[in-house]
C-alpha cells in the first residue's frame, strides 16, 4: 500500500512590507536634507561677530531681517460716502411740456443758465391777457399807470362830475332858504330842493367810493400781470444763483443727473436736473469714537477710491458734535477736490486721516508676521534659538508693519520665512550664514589656489 504525501503549496507573497518602510524612511531623510540645506552632520557655522555655535542637525533653516527704527505717521482709517459740496434737485413749477432741453449729464452750468425750457404758447397768451385787462381797467378810469394804494381820486372825471352836480344843488338850496321867510318859495320846493342836495352828495361819496374800487382793481390786474410775466419766466428753468457766497458768479454747477426728456409732460414738483456745486466733493467718515480727541478741522486727509491707485488729498472741514448711539461713531466731514473727475457723489472711498508722526516706532517687513487662529506673533532669533513673542500691531505700510506691543529691541533680527515650523525655543540657523558657512568649507578652485 503506497502512502501518498501531499506536496504543500507555497502562499503568494505580497510586496515585502519592509520596502514600504524603507521608501518611507529615505523620503522622510531626503526631507529632512533639504530642508536644512545639507546632507547630514553638523556644521559650525558662524552667525555673529560674538557669537559662534554649533547648529543641531534638526535645526530649522529661516531667512531673518533687523527690527527698524523709523518716522511713522499716524492715521485714522474710516470708511464714508461721497456726497456733493452742496447737491440740489431742480422742480418744475408749471403744467407743460418740455419743449427744448440746453445741457445733458455731466455739462458744468453757471448760476443763471437756462437748462430747460417748457413750452411757452399758453403762458404767453396768458399774459398779453392779463395786459389788455389791466389797459382795460386803467382807462376806464382815467388812470395814467397803476395806482398806488394812497392814491388821490379827487381829480378822476367821474369823482369831478359827481362832486359839481352836488356843489350845485348845494348852491340851489341855498339860494332858497332865505325865500322860505318871505313864503316866496313854496314847502315842496325848499323841501325838493334839500333833497336833491342830498342826493348829490351821496352820489358824489359814491363816485369816489366807486373810483377807489376802480384803483384797486387795477391794482389786482397789475398783480395778474405781474403773475403772468413770472409764469412766462418759469417756462425756462435756470441755475439758480447761490446767495451766500461773495462771489456768486464765479461758482459753476455739475450735472449730475437729468430725468426729463425733450416731449416729457410735466407736472408742478416734478423733477428735472440734479445739481453738484462745484468739483470739490464732501467725503463723510463714520470714525469711531475712541478716536474723538485725535481728529481736528484742518488736519490732511488720504482718500482711495476703486477706480485709481492714484490717492486724492482732502482736509478734514466739519465734526459732529455728538455719537451716533446705534454704533457709536460720530461724522468727520473731508472736503476733497475732485479736478479730475473720477471721485462721484455716492461714491465709496477709504480715507486715512493723518493724525500725527511718531520718531521711536517699531517696524519689522510684513514676511516676518505669522498668524494663527486670530493670534499675531513673530519669532525672534536669539543666536541660533527661536522666540516666539505674540505682538500687537500699529501702522502699516506695504513695505513694514510697525509693533505697537511689546517693546522690542532695535536691530534684533525677526524671522522672515520658516513660521509654520518654527516654535518657542527651537534650534535654526539663517540661510545667509549658512551660505557663508558652506562657501568657507567648499573646496577652492584651481584658479582661486592660483591666485593665493
Amino acid at each position: 500500500m503506497t502512502q501518498s504525501t501531499a506536496t504543500p503549496i507555497a502562499p503568494r507573497r505580497s510586496f515585502p512590507v519592509w520596502i514600504w518602510i524603507g521608501t518611507i524612511a529615505v523620503s522622510f531623510i531626503a526631507g529632512r536634507f533639504l530642508l536644512q540645506g545639507h546632507g547630514g552632520g553638523s556644521h559650525s557655522l558662524q552667525l555673529g561677530p560674538k557669537d559662534s555655535a554649533e547648529i543641531p542637525d534638526d535645526a530649522v533653516v529661516v531667512t531673518s531681517a533687523p527690527i527698524m527704527q523709523r518716522d511713522v505717521q499716524r492715521s485714522v482709517q474710516a470708511v464714508g460716502t461721497f456726497f456733493g459740496f452742496e447737491e440740489l434737485a431742480l422742480s418744475s413749477k408749471l403744467e407743460g411740456r418740455v419743449s427744448k432741453i440746453h445741457f445733458d449729464l455731466g455739462a458744468v452750468v453757471k448760476p443763471g443758465d437756462v437748462l430747460l425750457e417748457i413750452d411757452s404758447t399758453d403762458f404767453r397768451l396768458a399774459l398779453e391777457q392779463a395786459e389788455r385787462s389791466l389797459q382795460t381797467e386803467l382807462a376806464k378810469w382815467g388812470f395814467k399807470s397803476v395806482p398806488s394804494p394812497d392814491v388821490d381820486v379827487s381829480s378822476l372825471p367821474s369823482v369831478v362830475s359827481a362832486k359839481l352836480r352836488f356843489e350845485l344843488a348845494q348852491s340851489r338850496l341855498g339860494r332858497m332858504l332865505p325865500l322860505q321867510a318871505s313864503n316866496a318859495i313854496s314847502v315842496e320846493d325848499l323841501e325838493q330842493a334839500r333833497s336833491d342836495a342830498k342826493v348829490m352828495e351821496s352820489e358824489w361819496k359814491n363816485q369816489v367810493l366807486l373810483a377807489n374800487a376802480a384803483a384797486a382793481t387795477a391794482r389786482l390786474r397789475a398783480a395778474d400781470l405781474e403773475i403772468a410775466q413770472q409764469r412766462l419766466s418759469d417756462c425756462e428753468i435756470r441755475v439758480p444763483v447761490p446767495t451766500l457766497h461773495d462771489n456768486p458768479n464765479e461758482l459753476f454747477y455739475t450735472i449730475s443727473e437729468r430725468m426729463v426728456t425733450e416731449g416729457t409732460l410735466l407736472r408742478p414738483g416734478t423733477e428735472v436736473f440734479r445739481l453738484v456745486l462745484g468739483k470739490s466733493l464732501k467725503l463723510r467718515l463714520a470714525v469711531p469714537e475712541s478716536n474723538a480727541a485725535k481728529i481736528a478741522i484742518g488736519q490732511t486727509v488720504v482718500v482711495q477710491i476703486a477706480s485709481t491707485t492714484n490717492p486724492e488729498h482732502g482736509i478734514v472741514s466739519n465734526l459732529s458734535p455728538s455719537i451716533e448711539r446705534n454704533n457709536r461713531t460720530f461724522q468727520v466731514e473731508v472736503t476733497v477736490p475732485n479736478d479730475s473727475g473720477l471721485c462721484k457723489p455716492g461714491g465709496f472711498a477709504k480715507a486715512q486721516i493723518l493724525v500725527g508722526e511718531t520718531e521711536t516706532a517699531k517696524t519689522v517687513p510684513p514676511s516676518s508676521l505669522y498668524s494663527l487662529a486670530g493670534i499675531q506673533k513673530i519669532f525672534l532669533i536669539e543666536g541660533n534659538i527661536a522666540k516666539e513673542v505674540r505682538v500687537t500691531l500699529g501702522e502699516q505700510s506695504s513695505d513694514w508693519i510697525e509693533i505697537a506691543s511689546p517693546d522690542l529691541p532695535v536691530n534684533a533680527r525677526v524671522a522672515t520665512s520658516g513660521q509654520r515650523l518654527l516654535s518657542d525655543g527651537i534650534a535654526v540657523v539663517e540661510r545667509e550664514s549658512l551660505s557663508r558657512s558652506e562657501q568657507a568649507n567648499a573646496p577652492k578652485s584651481s584658479s582661486e589656489e592660483n591666485r593665493e
